[in-house]
């Protein structure tokens, strides 16, 4: 990825868009810093890295109603949510995704101002993974993504998949359901089913992983959709961590 503007992102959580709300983004990754210094280190600190963290602050305009950040927001203080930001918006462009908790939820503000909003959201299981979009739309059939070469999964590494679906229409039940699946080259001639996801047939979002070792170096994700009509608004990213 070039150097580029930050004016084009977008942010999910648990399956909403918050993207047309959100005027700022701090993702911060961190890892502890240990003292390793010893009578041996001369004369110089020695530091090693401990535990790792993230946090996430968004800032934004307030709005409520169905489908609105304050629907979301509101319910979900102390909960855990997935969470994408996506710096660049666009399939193949890179995603940043994790599972994490929101700790502070902060509403209004200063008078003859646009009413904020402001949360805080710490990692709370798992990774922060940098991926890959795959599907950033609407699905009305049956398919699949393009596919990315993300490398082999080594034994001690996962291959996780978060799915936000921010919108469901038609009618007969719409179903879609996901497939993680990988092969060993960029046409998918043979490829394997990694993870069968739970249909969706409402709002909400999805995060799964398959561990190594895989030595498949090529990723996509399959979906089945049924139903009369049926539109799906989804987004998806792939990544290994």
């Amino acid at each position: 990825m070039a150097k580029f503007v930050f004016n084009d992102g977008k942010v999910f959580s648990g399956g909403y868009d918050l993207s047309d709300n959100i005027t700022s983004v701090n993702l911060e990754i961190n890892a502890e810093e240990l003292d390793a210094t010893t009578i041996n280190s001369g004369g110089f600190r020695s530091k090693l890295g401990g535990l790792k963290d993230s946090t996430l602050q968004l800032d934004g305009f307030y709005e409520a109603g169905a489908n609105k950040p304050d629907a979301l927001l509101g319910a979900s203080v102390g909960n855990e949510l997935l969470v994408t930001t996506v710096p660049d918006a666009g399939v193949g462009n890179t995603a940043y995704f994790t599972k994490s908790r929101l700790f502070s939820y902060q509403m209004f503000g200063t008078v003859g101002e646009i009413a904020p909003f402001s949360i805080s959201k710490s990692q709370s299981s798992d990774v922060v993974v940098q991926g890959k979009v795959q599907v950033d739309g609407n699905l009305t059939a049956t398919g699949n993504s393009t596919g990315v070469q993300l490398g082999a999964v080594g034994a001690t590494e996962k291959c996780y998949v978060g799915i936000h679906c921010y919108g469901v229409s038609g009618t007969s039940t719409p179903t879609v359901t996901f497939k993680l699946q990988s092969d060993d080259n960029s046409s998918f001639t043979s490829p394997t089913d990694r993870i069968t996801f739970t249909g969706i047939t409402a709002i909400g979002s999805d995060f799964q992983s398959v561990a190594g070792a895989i030595t498949d170096q090529y990723w996509r994700l399959n979906y089945t959709i049924s139903g009369t009509n049926p539109s799906f608004s989804i987004h998806a990213t792939i990544g290994i961590e």
